[in-house]
């Protein structure tokens, strides 16, 4: 755990002294038995008085503006990382809704035929899902969670049950490598609907940015303090370059953009996963594919 820059500056401060009380205990178990003796004018009893008390605040005046300059700093850099983030998302919010509405515009410019109609309807539910994707993230990072006691295994195979159902998943390799001896993953305590969309939204994007005859995996083990759960596949892969991006909201790399998606799935996950008390890493080699380690705590999230 870090510590606090006012703990380093009161041991420094209390070095001092700690240098003089031990230099004491040794000449007093030596038997030093010399006195030393000090006088000076009354007159300047009061400056003298003054300048240790001086010498003694100093200290603490100068952790406490230590203390107070490095709070202001980090709270200066914070604020500025949220101001850029939300500018990003603002930015990319308008790009995803612009393209839709132009699309409609468009369609609409002339009798609509039916394929402009058709139009009109795929870019309408693009519209409705985003704001809808948009809305279960704020729902998670805020809600009230309905923690049960969940089976990690039975959760898996129900999450990759319907990642089946997903565009193209017939064409690819779903493995799964859950322990069974000499016991399966204990069960953790957790809000199952949402773990079971969060595990369902790494799978989707694991099919999504695949290729036909690629393969998917899913693997768990046990920790000290609760369990990794890892979807990896032998998909697209993410450039170093785009890497930064999975974890912001509307953030796609720039190589998938033509594959239809929101770029809030990864977001929504890391928000489950940390409402949950836990972790979610991404590990990714460009042309390779993709790893998503989810880390639970027995716990579950604190209350």
């Amino acid at each position: 755990m870090k510590k606090h820059p006012l703990a380093y500056a009161s041991a420094f401060a209390a070095l001092p002294l700690a240098i003089g009380v031990v230099a004491s205990l040794v000449w007093s178990v030596l038997g030093e038995s010399r006195h030393i003796y000090f006088s000076m004018s009354l007159a300047w009893l009061p400056l003298t008085i003054g300048a240790v008390l001086t010498l003694a605040v100093l200290p603490a005046l100068g952790a406490w503006w230590y203390t107070r300059h490095a709070v202001s700093k980090a709270r200066r850099e914070t604020v500025a990382e949220q101001t850029a983030s939300r500018r990003r998302l603002i930015a990319r919010l308008d790009h995803e809704i612009k393209n839709p509405i132009q699309g409609i515009r468009a369609a609409l410019a002339d009798e609509p035929s039916e394929r402009q109609r058709s139009s009109i309807d795929a870019q309408s539910r693009r519209l409705t899902s985003l704001l809808s994707d948009l809305r279960k993230i704020g729902e998670v990072e805020h809600t009230q969670l309905e923690i049960t006691q969940i089976d990690p295994s039975r959760l898996v195979h129900d999450a990759i049950e319907t990642a089946r159902e997903v565009p193209g998943a017939s064409e690819r390799s779903i493995r799964v490598s859950l322990p069974t001896a000499p016991r399966p993953l204990p069960p953790i305590n957790g809000d199952e609907d949402l773990l079971f969309l969060c595990l369902v939204n790494v799978l989707s994007n694991a099919v999504k940015y695949s290729r036909p005859g690629d393969a998917i995996e899913v693997r768990g083990r046990q920790l000290e303090s609760g369990i990794v759960l890892e979807v990896a596949d032998t998909g697209l892969g993410i450039s170093p370059d785009d890497l930064p991006l999975v974890w912001e909201e509307l953030g796609r790399a720039s190589e998938v953009r033509g594959i239809e998606g929101s770029g809030l799935g990864l977001p929504m996950v890391k928000a489950i996963v940390e409402r949950h008390g836990g972790a979610a890493t991404l590990t990714s080699w460009h042309g390779e594919g993709t790893s998503v380690s989810l880390t639970l705590p027995f716990a579950g999230p604190a209350r």
